[in-house]
């Protein structure tokens, strides 16, 4: 009687398996990664969009004014379904008036400021030059914004810090305009190199250094166009 003879799987065979499969999970892995920040970064602009609505219904309502920067986001509530749309779904730890900062500019808001930059804050639309390149607001780790040319630190009781940039969608972050548009922007062509701040405000790369303002900056000649919402840009 001949007797059947069941194959099977060696040793060698199952690593090499194993081996292809960690491979692929390490190549598929960072691609899964990269997508769902991009669909969050999808419903973050959406959210920014419905903010810039809310603060154009706002400025409509108070001859055509931008809104005021003490308590921005609590003026804009009565044109906003919720406060969930202050919130991204990258960063859901941060409390809802936290997160967006509004660009206020570099002038009484903070001792230092050279050069005086104007902001969006409490300015007119039609004062407003060139309104598809000014930042209204930008993803940012303090309720306030402003351009490279403010101090270091934190001003205004933490409300306020110049270099408080976020890299949360893909090493970039949201921005609105003052035309209502809103895109994915990397602070390194609007802002600054840095990547995040320290606990007291000052601007840090990737490595954990320690920036000064001016190695930190883009050229101003770049960063005006962005900020400065009395510069002409064409």
């Amino acid at each position: 009687m001949k007797l059947s003879h069941r194959s099977g799987f060696t040793l060698i065979e199952l690593l090499v398996v194993i081996a292809i499969i960690a491979i692929l999970a390490a190549i598929l892995f960072p691609v899964f990664a990269r997508a769902r920040e991009k669909a969050r970064q999808t419903t973050c602009l959406s959210n920014m969009k419905q903010v810039g609505l809310a603060a154009f219904m706002y400025a409509d309502d108070y001859d055509e004014t931008m809104v005021l920067a003490y308590e921005w986001k609590s003026k804009l509530d009565p044109y906003m379904k919720n406060r969930e749309l202050f919130k991204c779904p990258s960063r859901r730890n941060l409390p809802w008036y936290y997160g967006h900062g509004l660009n206020v500019g570099a002038t009484a808001f903070a001792p230092t400021c050279d050069p005086i930059v104007a902001g969006v804050d409490g300015k007119g639309l039609a004062e407003i030059a060139c309104p598809s390149y000014k930042i209204f607001t930008v993803e940012w780790d303090r309720c306030l914004a402003g351009p490279p040319s403010g101090p270091t630190g934190n001003q205004r009781g933490g409300q306020l810090c110049f270099w408080a940039v976020c890299r949360i969608h893909n090493n970039g972050s949201n921005l609105l305009f003052c035309d209502g548009h809103a895109k994915w922007m990397n602070p390194n062509d609007f802002h600054s190199n840095t990547d995040h701040i320290d606990a007291d405000g000052n601007p840090v790369d990737k490595d954990g250094n320690v920036l000064a303002p001016a190695d930190a900056a883009v050229a101003e000649s770049i960063w005006r166009k962005y900020w400065d919402t009395a510069y002409d840009v064409n």
